[in-house]
């Protein structure tokens, strides 16, 4: 941590977990290119802090990502002030003044870790855009948690070289685990109006036989074809068609991997009545034909 920090803690906190990492074991992580981009260099856990504050004048030197677990807090910071409630958390740039408190009636049990290197802001220019509201909620997700612990138990360990290496490659997967969210679920994921594209997608996966339009897909939840074009291409980067012809011709290159089917077959079966259209898709998408494709990768 940074030592201009004006730190107002009352005994500590029953439970509390810290990690704090000597220079010379940075220094020897920075020289290690396997974690020199991305690492960190202080975590923990502050169960119920109540009287917890602190204040740097002049920022951190790494960014802080902090997750209320349960309980209240507040970010100030130049230009907003940030409420994290159960399941919020936030990131906060290097060299930016902060203040961050529990509150008083409602004191927050948090997860925090400072990391840095090269890769660490463009976590941060990610969240930013993912997020440019404020503190994004989470659903309570016990593995995300786990992770946190899991870092804090290995650290406990000692400073080892394998230590340090898996823990900083750990650091990937929690960060994931806050940025896309609905990846870290799986199968335990629920749809709502604020996942719809992820819904989409796998409403065009069980329908790849059908020849849908983006007027079919759009109305089966309930939106205008301009407005969920809109919606789709700005979380995908992709057209709805576009992305649901790479799923068909994912699917077709499975088929022709593992199954006999011809090529007429396969077009039948992803729901393209003229197969010389399928082939030419393919060829497009694949850069190599249907036929091709099946001499070279048949398992």
């Amino acid at each position: 941590m940074n030592t201009e920090e004006n730190i107002r803690v009352k005994e500590g906190f029953l439970g509390q977990r810290m990690i704090v990492l000597p220079k010379n074991i940075v220094s020897g992580i920075k020289k290690n290119p396997l974690v020199s981009s991305l690492y960190f260099t202080d975590i923990g856990f502050f169960p119920k802090a109540s009287h917890h504050l602190i204040k740097r004048k002049n920022g951190s030197k790494q960014f802080i990502l902090m997750y209320c677990y349960k309980g209240e807090g507040t970010i100030e910071l130049e230009n907003r002030t940030v409420f994290l409630k159960p399941n919020t958390y936030y990131i906060i740039p290097p060299g930016l003044p902060h203040e961050y408190y529990a509150l008083a009636e409602n004191p927050w049990s948090i997860y925090w870790i400072h990391f840095t290197g090269v890769q660490a802001a463009h976590f941060y220019d990610k969240f930013t855009s993912l997020h440019p509201e404020g503190a994004p909620l989470l659903a309570l997700e016990e593995r995300r948690i786990g992770l946190f612990d899991n870092l804090i138990n290995v650290m406990e360990d000692g400073y080892s070289a394998t230590n340090l290496e898996y823990v900083n490659l750990s650091l990937w997967q929690l960060l994931n685990s806050f940025l896309y969210e609905s990846f870290f679920y799986g199968e335990d994921k629920k749809y709502s109006e604020n996942n719809t594209v992820e819904a989409a997608i796998d409403y065009m996966k069980k329908h790849l036989e059908m020849p849908l339009k983006v007027n079919d897909v759009a109305a089966h939840f309930s939106y205008s074809p301009s407005h969920f074009f809109t919606l789709f291409k700005k979380r995908t980067g992709y057209s709805p068609i576009h992305y649901f012809n790479y799923l068909k011709v994912q699917k077709a290159c499975q088929y022709l991997s593992f199954t006999s089917m011809s090529i007429k077959e396969i077009s039948f079966a992803l729901g393209f009545n003229d197969p010389l259209y399928f082939s030419r898709l393919f060829k497009k998408l694949m850069s190599t034909s249907p036929l091709q494709y099946r001499a070279e990768y048949r398992h």
